[in-house]
């Protein structure tokens, strides 16, 4: 056979085999055989003799890989781990592995190839590994947790440093067989501890106990003892398992107890209606006003079911103490119920989960009270309240009819007046002015209140049209010019340049608003500005959100006071009235105005240096259509400033962005720079007409740089024109600006009229 011929060159090579597919003889060269334990002519190479030493199940596998690797021609290789049994009764791992060489014309193997691979040594080594893993893996269940095995075959005990720490004694400390025990407090938790010792190495179970020791040095000790028994033909060769120290859990369990006790008096006797329950409903303790509230009998109410004592419950609040089980906290300050007597009774409620100490809920606990007497007095309360609001209706209704009737012959007295001033006799010119005082104060006053009226009457109707924000801020600074200018105030508008100008809103509403706080800024400032200013807060789906203030330099409002303002016929100081004039009905009015379109009046005030009152509007977005826009003539369409080439040395995107759009709209080149020491790069390298320079900027802030431009050498640096752009007040900032060699300042927000004219002024295109 081919074994004996190739015999001599394979004899060394451990693993050489080949098969004459169809015979009963297979080869295997001596390696095999003495891996099994046979020597070379005491096992004839038979097919069945090698089949005998394979494990049946290990032989069915193996009959199914080959015909696997048969039917695909050998393209599917033949490898598997075959167990075969030792001469001594041991197992053999062995990987083998082969090709069928040759097939008939038939398709049929003839000759097959292959060797093999003694797997046995790593197998063994595997199964050390999982068995030292599966102990590691349970003895570090715990944080400090100890762990133990005891040998039985050699009878060898094996604790850990933990184990030894636990228990009290030196690291060096040998246990032998039985030491644990006598560890173990004599009595109930030794015997305990060897009735299941003695279970798990007969029958397998393991245990898991809780008991005390007493340490080598004495002290006392709470254990968690686990112990898990592995067993080989059924007979138990080891048992391993932990020591863990709880002693302070058990502590704090006890402590826990003592605390349900105290929580149960204090239940008792506290001064509400509290009932403890358990996961079931069953009360387990309730305080004594519990008891009288609801006329129970205390000594068998312990014990029976919250349902059963109060049977006439509607079914949801079965819902609601299972939610409450589930570690819900539910709570209604208003509820009612039906006694059996059909007298309706209301509640104020709350039900909480208590826990136990492993952090699973225990049950819950009842809060209640009695609000039926309140409930009857709130009731009667609303109805009153109703009364109220109907004569304050019927008041409101004849209001409005007396302010229309004495406006009709006000516009007479107001038109004459003002006729008569055209050309008026000089004994009449003093008479005069004072009556059209008197009627334009007059009508003011009216104009409040039907106002005010119809705000509350619910007569308002906001619209939603497309308008010019910047043309209705310029029309509202437009309108109040002269009474700026007779009190020589600076009334400006500081517009967000970054803004589009047109949206869809209310404009007549949104100008009422603004033009009340324009009003009552100029009204109670003596001296300085009056600014309205616009910023974009947010943007969301083709809509913005426009934040408005309306700042001044007047008399302020104390802290103590600016809560009340905005109420009716109110004002500041008593005097204020007196020394200023009005109603104090503007604030109101425009708190109910913004109201209505989903907004809300914020203000902040100093006392002597002045107020702020500031509020956001969300508008939709617009456009206007480009035949409407023609024959505008607006700072943003009528200058130029073609030829000219300015630097923005700016850090801020937003700040650049809304310079740039000016100096597009009119017609100049530009160039950006983001910090000081890169717009003296671009001075040094580049010709401009013109520098706008930030204060504030990272690596070189506006004056330093502004200070080595006028160092450079060459013609142009020293007279080059830089405006600085600043947020500060000129009185702040003036001397450190001239200092440093500026030009000029444009406050930001920027007017772009004062831009445009500063610049304007400075430059010389070519």
């Amino acid at each position: 056979m081919p074994g004996v011929e190739a015999e001599n060159s394979y004899e060394h090579i451990t693993g050489y085999w080949e098969w004459t597919v169809g015979s009963r003889d297979i080869y295997h060269n001596p390696a095999l055989k003495n891996t099994l334990g046979y020597q070379a002519l005491d096992f004839p190479d038979k097919m069945s003799n090698w089949m005998a030493l394979v494990f049946p199940e290990d032989l069915r596998q193996f009959r199914i890989i080959f015909a696997r690797h048969v039917q695909s021609g050998g393209e599917i290789p033949f490898a598997h781990e075959i167990r075969f049994r030792h001469k001594n009764g041991s197992t053999v791992f062995i990987l083998l592995t082969g090709k069928v060489q040759k097939f008939t014309a038939e398709g049929k193997p003839e000759y097959m190839l292959g060797n093999h691979i003694n797997l046995t040594a790593q197998k063994l080594a595997e199964k050390e590994l999982k068995r030292t893993r599966d102990f590691l893996e349970r003895t570090s269940e715990v944080a400090m947790v100890g762990g133990w095995e005891l040998d039985m075959l050699h009878q060898k005990v094996t604790w850990s440093a933990v184990t030894r720490q636990i228990f009290g004694v030196d690291k060096d400390f040998e246990p032998a067989t039985g030491t644990s025990a006598f560890f173990f407090r004599e009595g109930k938790d030794r015997n305990l501890l060897l009735e299941a010792f003695h279970k798990a190495i007969t029958t397998g179970e393991p245990y898991d106990l809780e008991l005390q020791i007493i340490t080598a040095t004495g002290a006392l000790k709470w254990t968690r003892t686990v112990g898990h028994p592995e067993f080989e033909d059924g007979k138990c060769i080891r048992i391993y398992g932990i020591f863990q120290d709880i002693t302070i859990r058990k502590t704090q369990e006890e402590a826990l107890r003592q605390k349900q006790e105290q929580l149960e008096t204090f239940i008792k006797y506290s001064p509400v209606a509290i009932a403890m329950m358990d996961k079931h409903f069953n009360y387990v303790a309730v305080s004594d006003v519990w008891v009288s509230c609801y006329n129970l009998d205390m000594p068998t109410l312990l014990g029976r079911s919250h349902f059963e004592v109060f049977p006439e419950l509607p079914g949801i609040w079965m819902s609601y103490l299972s939610r409450c089980l589930r570690g819900e906290v539910i709570k209604k300050e208003e509820d009612s119920f039906f006694l059996i007597n059909g007298r309706r009774e209301w509640l104020r409620w709350e039900v909480r989960p208590w826990y136990e100490s492993a952090g699973t809920v225990g049950g819950i606990i009842m809060f209640t009270e009695l609000i039926t007497e309140k409930k009857q007095i709130q009731e009667a309360l609303i109805k009153a309240k109703e009364d109220a609001e109907q004569a304050a209706l019927i008041k409101s209704r004849f209001l409005s009819i007396m302010s229309h009737e004495i406006r009709t012959p006000m516009n007479g007295v107001i038109g004459f007046t003002n006729l008569l001033l055209k050309n008026p006799r000089e004994d009449q010119r003093e008479a005069l002015n004072v009556l059209k005082f008197s009627a334009q104060n007059l009508m003011v006053i009216i104009n409040d209140v039907l106002n005010l009226n119809k705000i509350d009457a619910g007569k308002v109707e906001l619209e939603n049209i497309s308008f010019d924000l910047y043309e209705l801020l310029q029309n509202i600074c437009r309108s109040q010019e002269n009474d700026a200018k007779e009190k020589h105030l600076n009334l400006s508008v500081q517009f967000d340049y970054s803004l589009p100008f047109w949206f869809k809103g209310d404009p007549v509403r949104i100008g009422q608003v603004i033009t009340n706080l324009v009003n009552n800024a100029i009204k109670f400032t003596a001296a300085g500005r009056v600014s309205i200013s616009t910023a974009l807060v947010g943007e969301h789906e083709g809509k913005m959100t426009i934040g408005f203030a309306v700042s001044d330099t007047g008399i302020g409002i104390p802290e103590t006071k600016q809560e009340h303002i905005f109420e009716l016929f109110s004002q500041a100081e008593s005097d204020t009235t007196r020394i200023y004039g009005g109603t104090g009905l503007g604030l109101t009015i425009t708190k109910r105005l913004l109201e209505l379109m989903g907004s809300n009046i914020q203000l902040k005030s100093t006392p002597g240096e002045g107020s702020i009152f500031y509020f956001d509007l969300e508008l939709e977005k617009s456009t206007l259509p480009v035949e409407e826009t023609s024959g505008l003539d607006t700072p943003r369409h009528a200058h130029t400033l073609k030829g000219s080439r300015i630097l923005i040395a700016d850090d801020n995107p937003v700040n650049v962005l809304v310079v740039k759009r000016f100096l597009q709209q009119w017609h100049a080149d530009y160039d950006v720079a983001e910090n000081g020491r890169i717009a003296l790069e671009k001075v040094t390298a580049n010709q401009y007409d013109l520098v706008l320079m930030d204060l504030k900027m990272p690596v070189m802030d506006g004056y330093e740089a502004t200070i080595e431009i006028r160092k450079l050498e060459g013609k142009g640096f020293a007279d080059l024109p830089v405006i600085a752009l600043t947020a500060s007040t000129l009185l702040e900032m003036k001397e450190e600006m001239i200092n440093s060699g500026m030009n000029d300042f444009v406050m930001k927000p920027f007017d772009p009229e004062s831009l445009f004219n500063s610049i304007k002024r400075l430059v010389s295109p070519s």
